[in-house]
């Protein structure tokens, strides 16, 4: 499942990334987050 997380830079968001990221899914942050496999970051759009 691919999930867009609001937040993923704050405590929880990065307890519900690394979770989604656990079980498989792909995960999607507008915010700045690491790049492990499968975290995507959002660009701003053109």
């Amino acid at each position: 499942m691919k999930l867009l997380v609001l937040g993923a830079t704050g405590a929880t968001g990065r307890l519900v990334v690394d979770q989604a990221l656990a079980a498989g899914h792909t995960v999607r942050s507008p915010q700045k987050v690491d790049a492990r496999p499968g975290r995507e970051r959002l660009s701003a759009p053109a």
